[in-house]
This record gives C-alpha cells, structure tokens and sequence, in this order.
C-alpha cells in the first residue's frame, strides 16, 4: 500500500513539474506599451535605463530571442524566448533581507510576438513590449507618474508641455469610447472604440529609443442625464522628444532672380518630412497656412515688395505636433534684392550675354561670307548670258547675211 502512495505522490509532483508557472500580475504601473515592427539584432531603448535586444527572429513563426540589458549589462534572468501564446517575461527578484520574510518579485518587461511580416534574409515581426516599473530605479524624468484622473465627455484635460487629453464618442450600450491626444492643439493619436481595461500610449522612435510620452489606462465611463465621464487610472507623462521638420528656402522674383521694387516675390520652401502644418510669415505676418502638408517643394507669391530689409519665417508643426521655425531675410533696394541664384543651366548672365554676342558674331562672319559668295556666283552669270549673247547675235548675223 505505501508503494501506491510513492507511486502518487511521484506522479503528482512531476505533474506539477511539467505545468508552467503562471503569469505574475504586474503590480507597478505599466510605464510603456508598444506594438512595433523589429528585426533580427534590434536593439530598443525604453524607460529606466533598460535596452530590449531582439537577438533573433524564427523566419518560420515569428518567435523571438530577446535580451533585456540595464545600462548595456544583461541582467539576471534577462536572456530567453517570446512566442506568441507564451510571453518572455522579465521578473525582477529582490530578495528578503529577513530569512523569515519572503522575498518580492516584480514584472518588469512581458514581450510577446503578435504577427510574422516578412521572412528570410531579412526576417521581421511584430511584438508587443510592455514594460512596468522597476521600483529600483528613480522616476525622475516623468512629468506625471501613475496618477488617476477623469475627464468630462467634450472637454479637454491639460497635461504637460502643451498636451491636451479628451474622450468623445461614448457608447454606454457597447461600452466603448474615443480617446484623443493633442500638443499645441494639433491631433498626435486618437483611437476609437476603446473599452475599459484597454491601454492609450503614445510613444516615438526616435534614433533607436522608444519613448513612451503618455500612456494611461482606461478604467471607466459614467452617464447620467448630468454628466458623461471617463475614468483613467495609471496615467504617466514623460518629457518629450521634439522632432525638428528639416526646410530649405529660397526666394526669387516672378521674372528672373531679382525682385524690384513695387515687384511680387515667391517664397519657395522645400520640406524633407511630412508636417501636420506649415505657416509663412513675412515681416511678422502670416501670408501661407497649409495642412497636412507632405513631403515636398511648395511656393507663394507675396504682394508687392518695398524697398529695404524683408523677414521670412517657415513655420511647421510636425505629425508628432513639435513646433520649428526656420527664418531668412532678402532686401529689396530698388533695382534688385540680394537674392543671387545660378539660373538652372548653370550659366551665369555675363556668360550669357557674352554667348549672345558671341553667337552675334559668328552669324555676322556666316552671312559675310555668303553674301561673298552670292557676290561670286553673280559675276559668273553675267559672264556666261554675255557669251550667250554673243553666240546667239553671230549665229542671226550668219542667217540672215
């Protein structure tokens, strides 16, 4: 009889051996959530001074082998493989300082593959990257951290930095509602249909690091014949990256380089990316607004220039809502500005001219010489009608003799 209690006993501890751990429940708030795109040998800067490294991507399903490093070290228990119907998650362990106390575990990085985009030589797919606090490591560069909040439907909350969060849309029946980012009053995110439990985050990929600008948790919604509420909770703001729109301008006349007084200009402007706006001012006011303007070369034509010193500025709102601003000046003297370009041949005007008289003279030496020749030619006729003459008055005198 004790045999089968052995024989139990052993089959139950290799069941409980061969059934994976569950997941731990994220006790922190969540400080980043991503879906991005990755290839082999990908390395992700994010939150807190970690760096997550795709070492390597199964061309056949998608699934990863990550590396979590902390200021460029692996970290313990940082190396292993994401699939996706079994996450890689990174569990930080802190031990107890007392034996009798139990020591405290902390998830601070689930990442799990979603979806294989492209496979072979150059093997992508995209995963899904949350990460959680390390309470080990100081929050100083959050504007906002882990606060809870509600927003009345229609209205707009003030966060930091000129960033603005609402909710429209709502949808007590289906539960779902829209949620809106905004910086500076232009849209950076919106997403539809959110339900309680869903995570809004707005990050940029900017050299390599994933930053995580605002990410909040959608908790709740309310409705009454009063009021229509959304309820956050976990909401964190990051100090933002601004990325500068690249302009190139330049200015010239409607009839050639030089722009006269009492003469029109055009202001041209080349953008290198996309911009949700683009503004021109001269001399402090606004003569061109654009919206969602792509990439490109755009011109205006201004009014009529006085004489003296002119101010331009280009001013663009990028699609992540940072604002730049690229100036110039011209000077309209009266016969011309200092706006000096090559024309598009790459031949001076001097040149020009002097190519004019040039092409001048050679046409005057052509037509000398075949008036010479006509001259030539002219001379010889009048020589053979005289012999012909001659010819013709001997045969009438033999005839008629």
């Amino acid at each position: 009889m004790k045999y089968i209690y052995f024989v139990l006993l052993a089959i139950f501890v290799m069941l409980f051996a061969a059934t994976p751990a569950a997941s731990l429940d994220p006790n922190e708030p969540i400080i980043h959530y991503s879906d991005s795109v990755v290839e082999r040998d990908t390395k992700l800067s994010l939150a807190q001074g970690y760096t997550l490294h795709i070492v390597d991507i199964n061309e056949d399903n998608g699934d990863v082998w990550v590396e979590i490093l902390h200021n460029g070290i692996l970290v313990e228990d940082g190396a292993g493989t994401g699939k996706e119907n079994s996450s890689f998650e990174y569990i930080l362990t802190i031990e107890a300082e007392d034996d009798d106390d139990e020591d405290e575990e902390y998830l601070i990085f689930r990442v799990t593959p979603k979806e294989l985009v492209t496979s072979g030589k150059d093997t992508a797919t995209k995963i899904r990257i949350e990460q959680y606090l390390d309470p080990t490591r100081d929050t100083k560069d959050f504007l906002i951290y882990d606060r809870s909040d509600s927003v009345n439907i229609g209205e707009e909350m003030d966060l930091e930095e000129g960033y603005t969060l609402s909710a429209s849309d709502l949808d007590v029946d289906e539960e779902t509602i829209t949620v809106t980012l905004k910086k500076n009053g232009h849209v950076v995110k919106e997403v539809k249909e959110m339900e309680p439990g869903d995570i809004f985050s707005y990050y940029k990929n900017v050299n390599g690091e994933v930053r995580t600008i605002f990410i909040t948790t959608v908790y709740d919604f309310f409705e009454s014949s009063e009021s229509h509420i959304l309820f956050l909770k976990e909401i964190s703001q990051r100090e933002d990256v601004n990325v500068e729109s690249t302009v190139e301008i330049s200015i010239q006349g409607l009839s050639g380089n030089q722009i006269k007084e009492g003469e029109r200009g055009i202001i041209s402007y080349e953008l290198e990316n996309d911009a949700s706006k683009v503004t021109i001012y001269l001399d402090d006011e606004s003569i061109d607004i654009r919206n969602d303007v792509d990439a490109g070369t755009y011109e205006k034509i201004t009014e009529e220039l006085d004489t003296g010193a002119h101010d331009v500025i280009i001013e663009t709102v990028s699609t992540d809502g940072s604002v730049s601003s690229k100036e110039t000046s011209f000077t309209v003297d009266g016969t011309s500005s200092i706006v000096d370009s090559v024309p598009e041949d790459g031949v001076s005007v001097p040149d020009q001219i002097e190519d004019i008289i040039q092409d001048g003279e050679n046409v005057t030496g052509d037509v000398s010489d075949s008036a010479g020749d006509i001259t030539k030619s002219t001379a010889f006729t009048y020589i053979v009608v005289a012999a012909l003459l001659a010819l013709t008055a001997f045969f009438f005198k033999r005839e008629f003799s």
